[in-house]
C-alpha cells in the first residue's frame, strides 16, 4: 500500500512538474511580443494561485487563468506602473489651465492696480481742475466787482 502511495505521489509531482515545464513553454511563445517574457517563470502562492514573473513586473493570478486573463493582468500591470496615459494627458491639461488660470488672474490684478493707479491719477486731476476753477471764479470776481452770474 505505501508503494503504492509513492508510486502516485510521484506520478502526480512528475505530472505537475512536467505540466508546469508546458505551462512556461507555452506561456513564454504566447506572451513574446510582451518585454521579459523570455525570462517568464512561474511560482505557487499559497492559496494555490500562479504568481507570474515577466521582466520587472509580478502578477498572481488564480490556478486555472488562461493567456488571455494573464495578458491582461499584465497590461494591467503596466499601466499601474507608468500611470494611465489617458490620466497623463488629464493631468497636462489640467495643469495647463490652472497655469491660464493663474496667468488670467494676475493680469486681473495687474488691470485692477493699473486702474486704482489711474483713478488716483484722475482725481488728482480733477483736484487740479477743481482749484483752477476756483481761482478762476475768484480772478472774475475781482475784476467785475462780485461773483460772476
Amino acid at each position: 500500500m505505501q508503494s503504492e502511495l509513492n508510486a502516485l505521489t510521484d506520478r502526480l509531482i512528475a505530472y505537475r512538474f512536467v505540466r508546469k515545464l508546458m505551462s512556461v513553454q507555452d506561456l513564454k511563445e504566447a506572451l513574446r511580443d510582451i518585454p521579459g517574457s523570455h525570462d517568464l517563470t512561474i511560482g505557487y502562492a499559497g492559496n494555490g494561485n500562479q504568481i507570474i514573473h515577466v521582466g520587472d513586473r509580478t502578477i498572481e493570478v488564480g490556478p486555472m487563468a488562461g493567456i488571455d486573463e494573464i495578458r491582461a493582468r499584465l497590461n494591467i500591470q503596466k499601466i499601474n506602473d507608468i500611470g494611465n496615459p489617458a490620466m497623463a494627458t488629464l493631468g497636462e491639461q489640467l495643469k495647463a489651465a490652472r497655469a491660464k488660470l493663474a496667468d488670467a488672474r494676475d493680469g486681473a490684478a495687474r488691470a485692477v492696480a493699473d486702474c486704482a493707479d489711474a483713478s488716483a491719477i484722475v482725481l488728482q486731476e480733477a483736484d487740479k481742475a477743481s482749484k483752477e476753477a476756483a481761482a478762476l471764479r475768484a480772478e472774475v470776481a475781482e475784476l467785475t466787482n462780485g461773483a460772476p452770474s
